[in-house]
């Protein structure tokens, strides 16, 4: 089975969160027939987070992983958290391959959206 989870940060406040649950939603409805599971996981204050989703996603046979951080700068989950999750995820369960993306801020289409987003503001 081939996987997709959408890492965001996680916060206190439920608001929050429920934006990253509807982002995965939508996402799921656009890429139906690329991957049979599209999840969300955070990286810290609520959950799922991240390894628990890795964990339950390779329980349900997930073979393929993709994970999507859902960050704008590198800051440390970029460059350490991630990473280290995915390096620890890959040991336990050699079987299955991991792909981890650029994160959102790294993307060159973000430049558009928003001056798409500012140009609508005129």
């Amino acid at each position: 089975m081939r996987a997709l989870i959408i890492a965001a940060h996680g916060s206190r406040k439920k608001e929050s969160n429920k934006e990253v649950v509807s982002l995965t939603e939508h996402v799921a409805k656009k890429t139906m027939g690329s991957f049979e599971k599209v999840e969300h996981a955070f990286l810290q204050f609520c959950d799922p987070l991240l390894e628990t989703k890795i964990n339950e996603l390779v329980k349900k046979g997930a073979t393929d992983i993709v994970i999507f951080p859902f960050f704008i700068g590198s800051g440390n989950h970029i460059l350490v958290d991630i990473p280290g999750l995915i390096k620890k995820a890959g040991l336990a369960h050699a079987h299955v391959k991991f792909k981890l993306t650029r994160h959102l801020g790294k993307l060159k289409a973000i430049e558009d959206v928003i001056i798409r987003e500012v140009m609508a503001c005129q």
